[in-house]
């Protein structure tokens, strides 16, 4: 997963469950062909979402360093 990830030009995150055996690649932006890939890697899902809106819990001053 890791090898796959890094052939494509955005940032990733490689998340695992020992317990479980299940890994997960979340990578941050679209390039053409790594749904593809993916598919194509025995016993994977793949799932594309587009982002509707990206905050912080904290109040907004303490989210600018204010």
């Amino acid at each position: 997963m890791r090898e796959l990830a890094r052939g494509f030009p955005h940032p990733y995150r490689l998340l695992y469950r020992p317990e479980q055996g299940l890994y997960l690649l979340e990578v941050w932006g679209y390039a053409p062909g790594l749904e593809a890939a993916v598919s194509g890697l025995e016993g994977f899902r793949s799932w594309s979402f587009e982002l509707l809106e990206e905050g912080s819990r904290l109040p907004a001053a303490d989210a600018r360093g204010d």
